[in-house]
């Protein structure tokens, strides 16, 4: 066996342990760069490497070390979103804000309940049920907007009678012109009172209970 062949034997046996190495974990950009120099170190001096097929390995490896950076910083952009979102639901405690919601805490004094038509109605109706579905009241509102309207349910059943605090919801339906009925999105008025970050989701806590700050429309 002459010079040549027993090095070509060298390369081919340091080549396929340099491969099996890498076959154990994900190739990254240095086993990359460390299979393309050992390619170079015992490639046959008599037959070396075409350039060509050498540019193209070089032009993988700069595309793979692109990409490697452009994920680690996707991954730190990430995570400062994620701190960034942390830190604007902290300096949510102890304010008012309006949420997309129908559901609400009645406390035994009285609620303010919020509704919005997005075409022009006459006159709504909301209604009052409990926790078991019930309808135990109901507020009228003769000549609502389309934007924002508030009305105050003074917590009494549709006879007058006072209902008990605890856990309520509403609906708001209105009437056009033609007397047609259709339904208004529900909001609630709800004070921050902590946060919750155990979860992936930015859960805010509220005398209302538990809101996503996706679901928040306005700060009050």
């Amino acid at each position: 066996m002459n010079a040549i062949d027993t090095l070509q034997q060298s390369a081919g046996s340091e080549g396929a342990a340099a491969a099996s190495k890498v076959a154990a974990k994900d190739l990254g950009k240095d086993d990359f760069l460390k299979l393309l120099v050992s390619q170079l170190e015992h490639q046959d001096p008599l037959n070396p490497s075409d350039p060509t097929e050498f540019t193209a390995q070089l032009a993988q490896f700069s595309s793979l070390e692109q990409l490697t950076n452009i994920s680690e910083s996707m991954e730190s952009i990430n995570t400062l979103s994620s701190e960034f979102g942390r830190l604007s639901a902290l300096s949510l405690i102890d304010r008012n804000v309006v949420v997309n919601d129908n559901a609400f805490v009645f406390d035994g004094e009285q609620a303010q309940l919020g509704f919005s038509f997005q075409d022009p109605v006459e006159s709504a109706t909301l209604y009052i049920r409990n926790e078991n579905g019930q309808t135990v009241g109901r507020v009228e509102a003769p000549a609502p907007g389309t934007e924002e309207n508030w009305v105050t349910w003074d917590g009494t059943s549709s006879s007058g009678q006072p209902l008990d605090p605890g856990k309520y919801s509403f609906s708001a339906v209105g009437k056009n012109a033609d007397g047609e009925e259709t339904e208004g999105r529900a909001l609630v008025e709800s004070r921050i009172t902590g946060a919750d970050f155990s979860d992936s989701d930015q859960t805010l806590l509220t005398d209302n209970g538990p809101v996503q700050v996706s679901e928040i429309t306005r700060v009050r």
